[in-house]
């Protein structure tokens, strides 16, 4: 009788534990992540630079957190401006890919005997920096709707890898006013802007005529870079702009490292 009471027991104790364990298990769960790559052409062989629409999706998905991939998702979604959301539903990245091949038949149905230069549309998303607490995904992609030159852009997303929540620029630094001062000191050096002229006046598109702390930034071993693509402050011709700033520079400012 003695020795059923001892096993129940050490039963009971273990049963204890485990409830006790589990939710910090769960909590503290690694985030894995897997490549995956979504694909169309039209025609299914390209044989020139004329009639034809392709495009390459590969990107990052995380295999237990639905709530990295879905935002993921719709900022690929938000930045493929080719998407008529009055026409098409699209749920998931082959739904971007026939909407992408749709919208180039559309055109060509237009000038059916006419050569029309082919489209291109290229996502590549990649870790960029990763930690025990956050994960930092950037998504590189290219365009072209038949330019000679299409355009290459960025978007940098940050997540929390516990929660699985998006992390914003307020989320990341403190007392933001000076630091962006800081990284307004250090733009005006690489670029040479003059002091004794607004921004607009040299060629920029800055809102209100005010410098602007950049929505992308990207981390690295060394520091964090801020992004700022094209016609975002200033005309499209003038390319893009970017600010380093290492870890000692922003050390009183970061929050998340």
């Amino acid at each position: 009788m003695q020795s059923e009471m001892l096993v129940m027991k050490r039963f009971l104790i273990l049963l204890f534990l485990s409830i006790l364990i589990l939710p910090f298990a769960n909590c503290t769960q690694k985030i894995v992540f897997e490549r995956k790559q979504y694909n169309s052409s039209y025609p299914s062989k390209l044989t020139s630079d004329y009639n034809s629409a392709n495009i390459k999706m590969e990107v990052v998905e995380a295999k237990n957190s639905d709530s990295i991939n879905k935002i993921i998702f719709e900022n690929i979604k938000e930045i493929s401006s080719f998407i008529d959301n009055k026409k098409v539903t699209i749920n998931n990245y082959n739904d971007i890919a026939k909407s992408f091949i749709a919208s180039y038949k559309d055109v060509k149905n237009q000038v059916p005997n006419d050569k029309l230069r082919s489209w291109e549309y290229h996502i590549e998303s990649n870790i960029e920096y990763e930690t025990e607490d956050f994960v930092n995904i950037v998504i590189n992609y290219y365009t072209s709707y038949g330019e000679l030159e299409g355009f290459a852009e960025k978007r940098s997303l940050i997540f929390d890898k516990i929660s699985g929540n998006q992390l914003k620029k307020a989320d990341v630094f403190v007392n933001i006013p000076r630091l962006t001062q800081l990284v307004e000191m250090k733009f005006r050096s690489k670029y040479k802007i003059l002091t004794y002229k607004s921004y607009n006046d040299q060629g920029f598109c800055m809102e209100n005529n005010r410098f602007k702390l950049a929505d992308n930034f990207i981390y690295n071993i060394d520091g964090i870079t801020f992004f700022y693509n094209l016609n975002e402050i200033a005309p499209y011709e003038r390319g893009h702009f970017e600010v380093f700033m290492s870890y000692d520079e922003l050390d009183k400012y970061l929050q998340v490292k």
